[in-house]
């Protein structure tokens, strides 16, 4: 069995499209008055969005300020 390697595995990803898809489950829920189908597709369409936006955008500019706001170790 393979080993996972923890230190390999995007955390910012990882925890940003969470919280996505958790907020767009809702707003689908919200948006689609009781239907499954309309609901479900109405949380796929707002999730491409959220994450067509997040890869090609915000990933990089929250890096960067994680990058300025967090302390660097001096060698």
């Amino acid at each position: 069995m393979a080993v996972i390697d923890w230190s390999s595995i995007d955390w910012i990803s990882l925890v940003v499209l969470s919280v996505l898809v958790l907020i767009v489950a809702r707003i689908g829920e919200r948006l689609s008055f009781g239907s499954r189908a309309l609901g479900a597709f109405l949380t796929a369409l707002l999730f491409a969005a959220g994450f067509a936006v997040w890869s090609y955008g915000l990933d990089d500019a929250v890096r960067q300020i994680i990058a300025m706001v967090t302390p660097t170790a001096q060698s």
